[in-house]
């Protein structure tokens, strides 16, 4: 057999499918930056932020964007919402910086209640040469796939079970070094997985084959399948709670659903071409479509849907989701109201936030059938101020002037961030804020700047550095 199956930075069929991790440990490291932590950053919020910044969703492999599936993203998306936390990041610095024993510091992440896949992570991109990532469901399968079923990661997160599971790695290695010297730790890994997944395939291919059945039992059959209960009529419109528990149901909603309503609301209006939606994901529109269709259906398994009929037994699965007309040649998505409120309330917007800013959502205002100003709960987004700042001021940078429409033609049309010029410390619960006066439109590169010191940069000090 080819020595080189089992190296996997050398194999393009592995690094198709799960060579990517390599790419995942460079970025996250890059990203961490723990090198550059000092005892004084601790309580700050930074390391926080640098963390959370090494967990990032997309990374770059191979000139291509791809998800970093390595830590679910409700665990990301949960550590990301935590308040500055002087214990936990007295933790971190203590895990990347001194040389604390490594079983002590994985109780102590458990204890801060971090779970079991995310502390692998931390593991992993402190050194992918002694730690792996982990899927505990998915490493149990495998291992008993290899006759190891009196293991199981699920539900016994320690650290003597986590040693356990690398050295299962570790074995895993030392027997394919003998196919390939230079197999890695993170090479057997991968390994593991694939053989997982492929036995996972052909699983689901098995349980998809047809099967004939007698006549008399096809009725008694259909009663125990849950199946999505859909209905040639107009589509159901969801509200806003059961949008809000969609979204966090992981049985339902995936990462690429998510990453399709985020990239939607990043345009203004919450509105843009399908044909856009599928750039910014690096994909085309047809498999976009294919998946509001299987996401549709998931979703009809646990609600009572109605979906629009197109024309006999064939339905249009986006409308659940989106408002869309054509235009042109081309067809505009724009998200539901009560789908956009769901992404906000749950924070799943895909926005950047800053700790030193408001995060934006609530009631709005309206005097003499006129917005002027807007109430803004500090804790929570307000999603309409963002709106009539850009109606405003257009989506162009204040600071650089860089428009992305300009630059990218129609796939940037619209895509801009909003800073808050007032910091959270510096207001109360609530105040009136003037969606022209209190928000300035900047580009992603100029917001992240503006936050690279407390407090921020003002926008005449960053002008004063561009001009330079």
């Amino acid at each position: 057999m080819d020595s080189h199956l089992y190296h996997s930075q050398s194999q393009n069929f592995i690094d198709d499918r799960e060579n990517y991790k390599y790419s995942v440990y460079k970025e996250a490291r890059e990203n961490l930056g723990n090198k550059w932590w000092k005892p004084e950053d601790i309580g700050t919020g930074k390391i926080q932020k640098a963390v959370s910044s090494a967990i990032q969703t997309r990374v770059y492999h191979n000139y291509k964007i791809v998800d970093n599936n390595l830590v679910d993203w409700r665990k990301k998306d949960d550590f990301n919402k935590l308040q500055k936390n002087k214990s936990l990041e007295n933790l971190l610095f203590d895990f990347y910086k001194s040389k604390r024993k490594d079983s002590e510091c994985f109780q102590d992440f458990i204890e801060e209640g971090l779970s079991y896949q995310f502390i692998a992570y931390l593991y992993f991109i402190k050194d992918y040469q002694r730690f792996m990532p982990i899927s505990q469901s998915r490493f149990d399968s495998i291992f008993e796939i290899l006759g190891v079923a009196d293991y199981k990661t699920s539900g016994n997160a320690s650290w003597e079970n986590y040693a356990l599971f690398l050295d299962l790695i570790k074995q895993t290695r030392d027997f394919l070094k003998s196919k390939d010297r230079n197999t890695t730790l993170l090479d057997a890994h991968i390994f593991l997985w694939i053989l997982g997944q492929i036995q996972f395939d052909i699983k689901e291919s098995v349980t998809k084959m047809p099967t004939i059945k007698p006549l008399e039992d096809i009725e008694i059959k259909n009663e125990d399948v849950e199946r999505p209960r859909i209905k040639p009529s107009n589509a159901t419109e969801l509200n806003v709670s059961e949008w809000s528990d969609i979204l966090l149901d992981n049985e339902l909603t995936n990462e690429l659903d998510l990453s399709i309503f985020q990239a939607l609301y990043s345009f203004q209006d919450q509105k843009a071409y399908a044909s856009q939606i599928a750039l910014i994901l690096e994909t085309t529109h047809p498999p976009l479509n294919l998946e509001i269709g299987r996401y549709a259906k998931r979703i009809a398994t646990k609600y009572d849907i109605n979906f629009s009929e197109r024309s006999e037994k064939q339905y249009k699965f986006w409308d659940l989701f989106f408002n869309g007309w054509d235009e042109g040649t081309k067809f505009v998505w724009q998200l539901r109201p009560e789908l956009k409120i769901a992404l906000e309330k749950t924070n799943l917007t895909g926005d950047i936030s800053y700790a030193e800013e408001l995060p934006q959502e609530i009631e709005t205002e309206f005097y003499e059938g006129l917005i002027k100003t807007v109430t803004v709960n500090s804790y929570e987004r307000n999603s309409k101020a963002r709106e009539l700042c850009v109606k405003y001021w257009k989506a162009i940078c204040a600071i650089c002037d860089f428009d992305f429409e300009k630059a990218y033609g129609e796939i940037g049309k619209g895509f801009i961030h909003v800073h808050h010029l007032t910091p959270v410390a510096q207001i109360g619960k609530t105040y009136q804020v003037d969606p022209i006066k209190d928000l300035i439109p900047v580009c992603p590169n100029c917001h992240s700047i503006i936050h690279k010191k407390e407090p921020p940069f003002s926008i005449e000090e960053m002008k004063k550095m561009v001009r330079k």
